[in-house]
């Protein structure tokens, strides 16, 4: 083989190779929508089916929520915790958005993690009434591909607010709690739990995530 197809096929593979990596960036992006969409519409039942159903260590963080742990405790979290029934009632809304996403993806396409800004809008009841919030948050999240297709490995949710619009979120910053829910029983306590604070430097994990060093 001359050198010249040597240097024109290596050339061939690494826009393969790169044209894969743009794919899987936006098959990670397309299933990060796709949640977004369904909690939007209250399908939560359906939330489970995004996580690796065979790869052992999946878990879920959201909010002061704890951690739930397996697909055991993401269906726990998802049918009892927010379950569809509970929150199907006339009025209700609650829809967070992802954008500004940095994802990395491991050299052979395996592994990934990424982190993406949330804005959302909320109506719920509130000290007895239906009152509407606004928040802001973090999905940090890591991906692993099982049979060809990208699922969640590990989904968490940091919030930096959640403030009644007759408000704001210096005087109020965090409207009501998931861990007070009846239902809550998560496996381990929440982490990383650091919404805003007037009192404090305020840091809002978590940071982009790095390049894996493969």
């Amino acid at each position: 083989m001359s050198d010249d197809l040597k240097a024109e096929l290596a050339q061939l593979k690494k826009q393969v190779a790169e044209l894969s990596k743009a794919q899987d960036y936006i098959d990670i992006w397309k299933l990060q929508s796709r949640y977004a969409h369904l909690y939007f519409m209250l399908r939560n039942s359906e939330i489970p089916s995004l996580f690796a159903q065979k790869t052992p260590g999946i878990s879920m963080d959201i909010e002061d929520a704890g951690i739930y742990e397996g697909m055991k405790g993401v269906k726990r979290f998802w049918n009892t915790v927010l379950n569809e029934e509970r929150y199907h009632s006339p009025g209700w809304l609650a829809i967070h958005m992802t954008c500004n996403p940095i994802i990395e993806i491991n050299k052979d396409g395996t592994k990934a993690k990424g982190v993406w800004f949330s804005h959302g809008s909320v109506s719920g009841m509130r000290n007895g009434k239906m009152d509407c919030m606004s928040c802001l948050g973090k999905y940090d999240m890591d991906y692993v591909k099982e049979d060809g297709e990208w699922k969640f490995f590990r989904l968490a949710y940091r919030i930096a607010y959640m403030y009644p619009l007759d408000s704001n979120w210096v005087e109020e910053p965090i409207t009501g709690s998931i861990a007070g829910l009846p239902d809550n029983t998560p496996d381990k306590p929440a982490a990383n739990y650091l919404p805003y604070s007037r009192y404090r430097i305020n840091i809002f994990p978590p940071p982009p995530p790095e390049p894996y060093k493969d």
